[in-house]
């Protein structure tokens, strides 16, 4: 069947999200640790932010998340108390 000429393609901008820096950390700590610490606290939206000089950043994380990042980073903290410092 062939379709119209008359039928309109809707199309939808994606919702942009607004991020929120929220520790100071390093890439490495992110890529290994950090990121797999916030995927089993189900924390659904965060990224890292690089600084320009060097491979430390912000851990950046969605804004109505905020909250849930940081319970789920501190609980960590409290159960692994010898681990260094991942975030500052």
């Amino acid at each position: 069947m062939a379709k119209k000429k008359d039928e309109k393609q809707v199309t939808v901008k994606p919702k942009k999200i607004e991020m929120v820096g929220i520790f100071k950390t390093t890439y490495h700590r992110f890529r290994h640790w950090i990121r797999t610490i916030l995927i089993e606290g189900k924390v659904n939206q965060f990224s890292f932010k690089k600084d320009k000089t060097a491979y430390t950043g912000v851990l950046l994380v969605e804004k109505s998340e905020v909250e849930k990042a940081k319970k789920v980073l501190s609980e960590y903290k409290a159960k692994n108390p010898d681990t260094i410092d991942m975030w500052w």
